[in-house]
């Protein structure tokens, strides 16, 4: 049983159901934990090659043993291991991404070895676990519990550092581990590792007791045509099929960007999904940066030695123009906000600068004894052609903390209205939050995201809403979601977009280690900055939505960009943080060909009409086109019977 249900599920993540799959009700009845080794390439090296395995460190010209082996180690399986070996190497690893694995709980466990007072730690994706060599032939069993996700996929790996044990040879650096019987064991499975992609036609039968999914690209009404008697919905992708929650399927539901799960006990249902309204559609490209606006001192106190300065904030102008965002959120934008607008003032405006860090008129011990001055950095640059921004407000937090250099300024959040070339107004908050590790900062952050709730629920409720800035927060440090997030009003849901891009939109929590890894530029996965963009979407119906469409961190913020000179300095000490958003407003509903606010009989008689040289004054023929061909046929008006009958 246990090796039909991995052949059944493997078939559905990769969109394939075949002769041998069992029926779902046998699948119900799959005893757990179940072994899912068979997922991992080479598992324990047998192959006698690395085959499946990614070898990182190796130098391809050393005398190493950074290869599969037939050596000995307690608890090895077989008669190969992986033996990851070589002189004048920092650090060594093996590597492989499994694709395709069904979203549940498991565990993964392998044997490692490594010298005496050496450490050798397996990963899996973000969690991992570390152990004390015990010599060269004495395997170490290890194991990690982890949840795969809707992304489905699980990067295993094994590492070590390098280090020499000889006092005086601290140079000679040497990395060895061993590595073998890596095994996957299931221990349960969700919803979304069960159900298969709905067909969503009009002629095929499901499944009865098969749970399908149908994704939505953004949230607005949808249309379920078909047999609906026996069908029910669930958004519960993440929870075992015995503790998810049901709901019997409407003729016409809202449902939310993401993945919705439908389940019929009928024999000869069908089921057809459609939007019920057309939607119009607009882009925009947003920008949070910390343009380093500093001086480098303040009397006798350094502020930001190496800072980009005057003539460098030039240069950050120039690489700015040269991207043509539409707006960007900035902070620490201080003393040199005239050398940030220099290549921009043809194409763009900006807000206020409430006041520039000057010495003039002060002394140290002013300073020293809490004199902040009266500028928040922050400001907003918007391009002209696509958009403007009115309206401005500042809002000094009322906690801020008194290390990191917060107590000189000001720190608070700016509001705007952004009104789009098409009339869409979105609230804009651009934001500075305070600085430093240490509790007093922790703990003025989550003030701060508490005062930002509130601000955003004292907003117009039925508008879309953009959070741009330097928060300083990490998700692994600070608890945003309870103290940012919960206190939304439940008219509004709040999304970070690195979340939602690459944590499979589950948000961090502060048990985890920090999510810092910045090795791999293209992989953000586990690459968190605190220069953050979040959306806020309205629940209500048919109101503008914002929906992300890309993220990145640029990696091409650099000096030589701007001068071809080689100098790979960034321009600054944050990167922008850029997100290309869809602006998503609703429009005629779908098979309203008469604009009277309803799809019904009404609006075939006038497709008939029209196709046998009637139309009528209103027809509207862009609308009745339904199935996209082209042209109005007897196949509309049957598309707009389908949808009007049950």
């Amino acid at each position: 049983m246990r090796t039909s249900l991995f052949v059944y599920i493997a078939c559905l993540a990769v969109g394939v159901t075949t002769a041998s799959a069992q029926d779902y009700s046998e699948l119900l009845t799959a005893s757990f934990p179940a072994d899912a080794t068979w997922l991992i390439t080479n598992p324990s090296f047998e192959t006698g090659d690395e085959t499946g395995w990614t070898l990182i460190g190796k130098d391809p010209n050393g005398n190493d043993e950074f290869k599969t082996r037939d050596y000995g180690m307690s608890g090895k399986d077989g008669t190969y291991l992986m033996n990851a070996y070589q002189w004048w190497a920092p650090s060594l690893e093996v590597r492989q991404m499994v694709e395709n694995v069904p979203s549940g709980e498991y565990e993964l466990s392998a044997v490692v070895c490594t010298w005496e007072n050496r450490t050798v730690t397996l990963a899996a994706n973000e969690k991992s676990v570390s152990v004390e060599g015990q010599g060269d032939q004495t395997g170490i069993p290890v194991s990690i519990d982890i949840t795969i996700g809707v992304d489905q996929q699980l990067t295993i790996s094994a590492s070590s550092t390098g280090q020499w044990w000889v006092e005086g040879h601290e140079g000679e650096t040497q990395t060895f581990f061993k590595l073998d019987n890596v095994r996957l064991t299931c221990k349960s499975i969700f919803l979304n590792g069960y159900a298969q992609p709905l067909p969503n036609d009009k002629t095929t039968v499901l499944q009865p007791k098969q749970w399908y999914y149908y994704d939505s690209d953004y949230r607005t009404g949808y249309r379920l045509t078909g047999n609906l008697e026996g069908l029910v919905y669930s958004s519960d992708g993440q929870k075992l099929l015995s503790d998810i929650v049901t709901s019997p399927a409407e003729r016409e539901m809202t449902l939310a960007r993401g993945r919705h799960y439908f389940m019929t006990t009928r024999s000869d249902a069908t089921l057809s999904i459609s939007k019920t309204r057309y939607m119009e559609e607009s882009e925009l490209t947003a920008v949070a940066l910390n343009v380093d606006g500093l001086p480098n001192k303040i009397l006798a106190i350094n502020l930001n030695e190496g800072g980009p300065g005057e003539e460098g904030t030039k240069k950050i102008s120039r690489y700015l123009a040269s991207k043509g965002y539409d707006i960007i959120g900035c902070s620490e934008d201080f003393n040199y906000h005239g050398s940030l607008m220099s290549a921009l003032s043809d194409d763009y405006s900006s807000g206020k600068v409430r006041a520039t860090l000057s010495a003039s008129g002060l002394s140290l011990s002013m300073l020293l004894n809490g004199f902040r001055f009266d500028t928040d950095g922050l400001n907003f640059i918007w391009k002209n052609s696509t958009c403007s921004a009115a309206n401005e407000t500042w809002t000094q937090w009322t906690s801020m903390a008194k290390t990191d250099g917060n107590q000189y300024v000001k720190k608070g959040y700016r509001h705007y209205d952004l009104t789009l070339s098409d009339g869409v107004v979105i609230d804009v908050f651009v934001l500075h939050m305070d600085a430093g590790d240490n509790e007093d900062a922790i703990s003025s952050r989550l003030s701060q995201w508490r005062q930002l709730a509130e601000a955003v629920n004292a907003a117009d409720s039925s508008r879309p809403k953009l959070i741009l800035g330097d928060t300083n927060s990490r998700w692994t440090r600070e608890d945003i979601a309870s103290n940012f997030m919960a206190r939304l009003n439940k008219s509004l849901t709040a999304t970070d977009v690195w979340v939602e891009f690459f944590r499979d939109g589950h948000q961090p929590t502060t048990d985890m280690a920090d999510l810092t890894d910045q090795s791999n530029p293209e992989n953000y996965s586990n690459y968190e900055v605190v220069d953050k963009i979040i959306y806020v979407n309205p629940w209500i119906g048919n109101t503008v939505q914002l929906v992300p469409q890309s993220f990145r961190i640029e990696q091409d913020y650099t000096y030589d960009t701007i001068d071809h000179d080689g100098n790979t300095k960034p321009l600054g000490d944050h990167r922008p943080v850029v997100v290309t958003f869809k602006i998503l407003k609703s429009g005629d509903l779908i098979g309203d060909v008469n604009h009277d606010g309803y799809v019904n009989i009404v609006d075939v008689v006038e497709i008939v009409n029209y196709i046998l040289g009637r139309p009528s004054a209103d027809f509207d023929v862009t609308v009745a086109n339904l199935n996209g061909d082209q042209e109005v046929t007897v196949a509309d008006a049957v598309t707009v019977l389908d949808m009007i009958l049950p």
